[in-house]
């Protein structure tokens, strides 16, 4: 095992520069807290979703799920409500459909399109989840009262839409 070093290499950095920065990135660092409550959240979610069955799900899939309503949508619909590209997206529902949650169908306002939609199956994984979710809420909720998650929750949201207004 390395000794420590009594003084870090540093080039133009006092110490005291340094200990600051490192203070601040403890402090202000709230990505990294992100980062540990959404493996927590995902954790959580993915053990009991397993536990019901769905076991080839993964989480990139999570995006048509979040995105595609009861009656469907076109895939480019989808790309562009995930903010992602339409060759990308048609993977994650290739996915899908060979998992046998989504299924692809003729748009009837446009005969060239067609429209991604859940199966049965698609829409019992949906309650599934939703049950989770709601499981996984409560013990949040436990932890900082159900005010404190609304709180969360909307600041959250606030800070997205102002991440997507200023990228």
């Amino acid at each position: 095992m390395a000794e420590p070093l009594e003084s870090p290499p540093h080039d133009e950095h006092s110490t005291d520069a340094i200990e600051s920065a490192l203070a601040t990135f403890a402090r202000r660092n709230i990505g990294v807290l992100l980062q540990l409550l959404s493996r927590d959240f995902e954790r959580r979610a993915r053990g009991t979703l397993q536990a019901r069955g769905h076991t080839e799900l993964l989480p990139s899939h999570q995006v048509v799920f979040a995105s595609l309503g009861r009656s469907g949508a076109r895939l480019t619909a989808l790309a562009h409500q995930a903010g992602m590209t339409k060759q990308a997206m048609g993977q994650i529902v290739d996915d899908l459909e060979h998992l046998g949650y989504v299924e692809r169908v003729p748009d009837a306002a446009d005969g060239r399109a067609k429209i991604v939609r859940f199966t049965t199956a698609g829409f019992g994984f949906v309650c599934d989840a939703a049950e989770v979710l709601e499981e996984i809420w409560s013990e949040y909720a436990t932890l900082i009262g159900h005010r404190g998650l609304e709180q969360l929750k909307g600041s959250l949201l606030v800070l997205l839409r102002g991440a997507h207004r200023d990228s």
